[in-house]
């Protein structure tokens, strides 16, 4: 594996605590780890066949001894990790940084990207290329991929100096907000006996999200099997060509610095996570011959974990 990066950023002093920063960011990853199925059945005017590459083993090969009796042992499934995948990423990065001055600084960065590969290998992504024989079929948004994404982090010390109730407010706030990740509706087929293939379903209509977590889309009927009795072909929609929930999540934190004497500070902080409590789904069902297929039935983080509910917790400390 090897990668290729290159940028360019132009930078510009605004004021003497203000600068801007634009980029351009590319990167090309080759030899990337892919994970397809050498044992597929082959596929002969785009359907599936009953042939396998390697049907059987002998019984008295090595390979899975004692497996078979007298007879030939059949092979299902062969996946196989190589080196036959690659990537590419472009974004625009803008940055204004506001250093401190007169109480106050601030961060704001936006990131326009998108990330193409064969296959993510992320941990959400277990997917096998649904045409071993065509790896570029697969070729689409990485699983991690969000086009949009905005951060701004900031912080104020409050000018009030009069005594010590009024004087040592600091406020801060945090907010991050992107669009969703990809989805990879699939369902499983199996063209032959011994035979299972996960694939992505055919399209039949458009595709539209309705951002309700009991029904995301809004015509589920439009996702249909790529098989027509036993006969199935690798399914049209391309990989990861929809996009998930959004998230957005603001922290935001009150602290009190309270001078007790030159060597003692009295500090009070209360913070608060996802201050306005916005929901932040988890993508939903994507089996399409599920039940719940096109239900979002978690949240993006487990309950307890950042920007999964607002959390308000409360701290004292002597600093010294």
């Amino acid at each position: 594996m090897y990668a290729q990066d290159w940028n360019l950023t132009i930078q510009r002093q605004i004021t003497p605590s203000l600068g801007l920063e634009v980029a351009y960011v590319g990167m090309k990853a080759t030899h990337l780890q892919l994970n397809q199925n050498i044992n597929q059945p082959f596929v002969t005017g785009g359907v599936y066949g009953s042939t396998k590459p390697f049907p059987s083993l002998p019984f008295t090969s090595s390979v899975i001894p004692s497996q078979c009796a007298t007879t030939a042992c059949p092979l299902n499934n062969i996946n196989q990790v190589n080196s036959g995948g690659n990537s590419n990423y472009n974004a625009l990065w803008a940055t204004v940084n506001k250093h401190f001055s007169r109480g106050f600084e601030f961060l704001a960065s936006y990131t326009y990207s998108k990330s193409l590969d064969y296959n993510s290998l992320s941990t959400g992504e277990t997917y096998v290329i649904q045409n071993a024989y065509n790896p570029r079929g697969d070729y689409g948004p990485s699983e991690f991929d969000a086009r949009h994404r905005f951060v701004l982090s900031g912080f104020y010390e409050l000018p009030f100096k009069a005594n010590r109730l009024v004087a040592g407010w600091q406020l801060g706030i945090v907010t991050q907000a992107q669009t969703g990740n990809p989805l990879n509706p699939t369902l499983a087929i199996g063209p032959g006996p011994g035979i299972s293939l996960t694939v992505r379903p055919d399209i039949t209509g458009a595709i539209q999200t309705t951002g309700d977590p009991s029904q995301w889309f809004v015509n589920k009927a439009v996702f249909v099997s790529p098989c027509v009795g036993t006969v199935c072909h690798p399914g049209d929609l391309g990989r990861n060509a929809i996009t998930g929930p959004n998230f957005l999540n603001t922290d935001f934190s009150v602290t009190k610095n309270t001078k007790i004497t030159e060597r003692f500070t009295l500090q009070f902080r209360s913070e608060m996570f996802d201050v306005f409590n916005h929901p932040n789904f988890g993508n939903p069902v994507l089996t399409t011959t599920s039940s719940s297929f096109g239900k979002v039935l978690s949240t993006r983080f487990p309950t307890g974990d950042f920007g999964s509910s607002r959390q308000i917790q409360f701290a004292l400390k002597l600093l010294f």
